[in-house]
């Protein structure tokens, strides 16, 4: 009996790369980029070049465990793009942080501000990011807060898709681009061949080829392996993660025990041995956090992440073995 292979979501890390970051393919990148521009009442741009291209060769060697993709428009913008498939808490920081990254970064020493180009971030998640929030699009940039119409500057924006099941349903009240694109990313690994055919017949012509692109990466081989392999790899890492984390728990709770153990004795009396236990408790907590930060510093973790993970300064994990 034939396997029976778990279908793969059009919204998958090597696909999306493999989709928007395969050199020829940044038509296909710019109509998904001005669906989302005019959503927001922006101008559309003209062209766009990818800055880091997809390539098979070194992709599995990627350690990161986000794939991004950087872009640049002709129309002086920047864009940088995150599918996101597994919950991530402090993914919202990580979209401010890659924002600021990239916008920073497109000065060297001695340059004026004034060569800052702007810097759209656009994240597409399968989980809820914002409850509260009815709409699965959303736009956020820097406003007064007595007049939000009044944007502080256009060199921010941050865009997020959500695509999940109870949001969904508000497909047609997108704009007909953005609406065909969210379909695509919803209904490509639900609906048979001939029924998505059916369904994007009338859309953007590239939203058609990105499903001609989604059917041929689902069928070749190499590229399905390549995917599942990534997906393991991401899995293995949260268990990883998941690990050094209690570890370091475990490891900092036992190291309290006996140093308080070791206090009170050495105070020799029932009250020593309280406050003995207290600073052992006090000590713990913080090997507990050193552990913990050794532990993930060991697996490749940005310092800043660890500085969030365990209130540790980043000056501290620096010092870290």
């Amino acid at each position: 009996m034939a396997e029976q292979r778990q279908p793969i979501r059009a919204t998958a890390d090597t696909f999306i790369h493999y989709l928007f970051a395969t050199p020829g393919n940044e038509p296909v990148l710019m109509s998904f980029v001005n669906a989302l521009l005019a959503y927001a009442e922006e101008p559309l741009v003209r062209e766009t070049r990818v800055l880091n291209p997809f390539n098979p060769k070194t992709f599995l060697t990627e350690k990161r465990s986000v794939i991004d993709i950087k872009a640049v428009a002709t129309n002086d913008r920047q864009f940088v793009i995150e599918f996101q498939t597994l919950r991530y808490d402090a993914f919202v920081k990580r979209l401010l942080f890659n924002w600021a990254k990239t916008y920073s970064g497109q000065l060297t020493e001695g340059e004026h501000y004034r060569l800052l180009l702007p810097v759209m971030v656009i994240a597409v998640t399968n989980y809820s990011l914002f409850d509260r929030l009815p709409d699965l699009c959303n736009l956020f940039y820097i406003a007064a807060k007595d007049e939000p119409t009044r944007a502080l500057s256009n060199d921010f924006q941050l865009h997020t898709l959500e695509l999940i099941e109870k949001k969904i349903d508000r497909i047609p009240s997108l704009p007909k681009p953005l609406r065909n694109w969210t379909e695509f990313f919803w209904y490509s690994d639900k609906k048979t061949r001939d029924e998505m055919k059916t369904l994007l017949e009338e859309s953007d012509p590239m939203v058609q080829l990105a499903y001609e692109k989604y059917d041929l990466f689902t069928q070749d081989t190499e590229l399905r392996l390549m995917e599942e392999t990534r997906q393991q790899y991401l899995h293995d890492r949260a268990s990883e993660l998941e690990y050094a984390e209690r570890k370091g728990r475990e490891e900092g709770i036992e190291k309290g025990r006996e140093e308080g153990k070791a206090e009170g004795r050495a105070e020799g009396e029932a009250v020593g041995l309280e406050k003995g236990l207290e600073k052992g408790i006090e000590k713990g907590k913080l090997e507990e956090k050193l552990t913990t930060a050794r532990n993930l510093k060991r697996f490749g973790v940005e310092r800043e992440t660890i500085a969030k993970a365990t209130g540790l300064p980043v000056e501290e994990i620096d010092r870290l073995d």
